[in-house]
C-alpha cells in the first residue's frame, strides 16, 4: 500500500500543477483573442476584466494537499524504532 500511496500522491501533485497551468494558459489566450478581435475593428475600446469565481483555484489546493499527505503516507516511519521508549522509564 506503501508504493500505491506514494505514486497516487505524486499523480494528485503532478496533475493539480497541470490544470493550474491550463488555466492560466486559457485565460491569456482568450484576452489575447478578444483583444486582437477589438484592435482588428479598429476601435479603442475598454477592455473589462473578466471576473473568476474561484473555483478551480480550491481544486488545485485541494488536490495538492492531498496528493501530499498521501505522499508522506507512503513513506513508512523508522523501522528500527523500539516499541518500547527506554528513556521514558523510572529509573532509581
Amino acid at each position: 500500500m506503501n508504493n500505491t500511496n506514494k505514486i497516487l500522491g505524486a499523480v494528485l501533485m503532478v496533475s493539480s500543477v497541470f490544470i493550474s497551468t491550463l488555466d492560466r494558459i486559457s485565460d491569456r489566450i482568450s484576452i489575447a483573442i478578444v483583444e486582437a478581435g477589438y484592435a482588428s475593428g479598429g476601435k479603442a475600446r475598454e477592455l473589462i476584466p473578466a471576473s473568476d469565481n474561484g473555483f478551480s483555484g480550491i481544486l488545485v489546493y485541494l488536490l495538492f494537499l492531498v496528493g501530499f499527505v498521501l505522499l508522506v503516507a507512503g513513506f513508512p516511519g523508522n523501522s528500527r524504532k523500539d516499541k518500547t521508549n527506554r528513556y521514558t522509564q523510572n529509573r532509581p
